[in-house]
This record gives structure tokens, sequence and C-alpha cells, in this order.
């Protein structure tokens, strides 16, 4: 985890994005991943998951340096497994997930690698949404309870990075609804800490509703379940942060495991 220069004629970055059906985003997206590496030796490593829009075409535009064009799914989750399969496909020291739907600013590398020292093995930018809409702005106001967690803040999936052995010594992305947090939860099994870092803030420029709030919150409900994460946790994550239907997934889900 030491310097950032290339090794071996390596790229030190690479940039992870996966999408399925993102034409509306990823354009701006993968603007903004381009800006970022200005300075530095990295490469995109794009994962069209079953794409039936214009989102393949809208990535060959930014010359990505790897395409990969996913028609299969074999994994239960298909977003962890278009995870890996970018993984297995990257070569870079570091490893930074963007998700296509997500802004970064000009300086993210530059301020997130030198976080990657000591016991830090992930670190994970501040995500806000854009208030584009009414619900988004609903929705960017809520996101300020994200400082009333009990048990501190968690990181988001939503734009961070890692160094490449890391995710090596865990064996990369597992098949969970929940990849992100599953990579939190393997690297502190091995005496690493993910960083939440309140210095770099990344804009969520999907246009949510209603319902993609209800079903967010119901997906994160079983993911927690299945990543073993207490009830009790849960719990005071829904109380704090006003998500009562994650913990009511939770339940469910306990209640399938514990009568079938």
């Amino acid at each position: 985890m030491k310097g950032y220069e290339m090794v071996d004629g390596k790229p030190m970055i690479s940039v992870i994005t996966c999408a399925h059906n993102e034409e509306r985003y990823v354009g701006k997206c993968l603007a903004s991943v381009r800006r970022a590496l200005r300075n530095f030796e990295g490469e995109i490593v794009f994962v069209a998951d079953r794409c039936t829009d214009g989102t393949i075409e809208i990535a060959k535009r930014y010359d990505v340096e790897k395409l990969i064009i996913k028609d299969w799914k074999k994994w239960k989750n298909s977003y962890a497994e278009a995870l890996q399969t970018g993984f297995l496909q990257s070569s870079g020291k570091y490893i930074s997930i963007v998700d296509a739907d997500i802004i970064i600013p000009n300086d993210f590398f530059e301020k997130m690698l030198p976080l990657l020292k000591d016991d830090i093995a992930c670190v994970s930018a501040t995500v806000e949404t854009y208030p584009s809409n009414l619900v988004n702005r609903f929705y960017y106001a809520w996101e300020r309870t994200h400082n009333l967690a009990p048990l501190g803040k968690e990181p988001r999936g939503a734009a961070r990075i890692m160094p490449r052995e890391i995710l090596c010594e865990i064996g990369g992305f597992s098949d969970t609804p929940a990849p992100d947090t599953y990579i939190d939860i393997e690297i502190q099994k091995r005496g690493y800490k993910s960083m939440y870092f309140e210095g770099v803030k990344v804009s969520h420029i999907r246009e949510i509703n209603f319902k993609k709030i209800v079903s967010g919150q119901l997906s994160s409900g079983a993911a927690r379940y299945c990543l073993g994460v207490s009830f009790m946790r849960t719990l005071g994550h829904s109380i704090f942060r006003f998500r009562p239907l994650v913990v009511y997934a939770w339940m469910i889900e306990w209640l399938k495991h514990k009568f079938k």
C-alpha cells in the first residue's frame, strides 16, 4: 500500500463502473471519471450488464479502456457479479468503484488516495443526492440523518477506492445483495478499517421516486440480514435514520429462514 507509481507497466488506478440501462446518466459519470483521472495513470473498466438501451454506445464515446459486454447472469445478485467481472479484468494497483449515476469531483483521487495507509484499507466518499426534483430534494434533506447513525457513519458504496491487494486477499466480490457492505465486513475481519470520508462529496444524479425509496429500504434490510448484521444494529439504523422498512425487511428474512 505504498506509493502511487505504476507497477510493472500497469495502471495505478482501475475504475470499475457497472451499468444496466443507464443511458440517461452514464455520460456524465464517465466524463467526471475522465477528469478525475487526468493526473494519474488509470483505466476505466466498464461493465455493461445486459443493456438494451444506448448505454454501450455512450461508453464507447468516452474511449473506456476495457468495455465488457455482460450478456449473462449466473449469480443471484447481478450487480455483484458485474463488479467481480470488472475486477477480474482490471489491472490497477488501486481499485475504485464508481456507480453509473454518480459524478465525482476533479480532485477525487488526489484526496482519497493518501488516506489509504496504516490500517485504512477502503475509503468511501460522502454521497449527496442532487436535488433535481421534489423527491430528490426530500431525499437530499433526509441524507443529513447519516450524521445521526448511533454506531458511527457507515461507508457508502457508490464511490470508493481500495488497494488491489486487499480485494485479492478476500477473493474479490461475493454473490451478495450488498457487495460493498460485504467488502467492509470482510476487511474488518482481517484487521483493516473502512473509512467514511466527509472531505470528498460526490453527486448522486439519479432522479428517484417514492417507489425507489421503498424498494431501497427493503433491499437494504434483506441485505443486512444476509450479511449477518445484528437485529439491534439494524433497529438502531432504522430509528435514527427514519428507515422503518429496513428493520421490517430484516425481520421478514429472519422469519423466512427460521421457518424454512
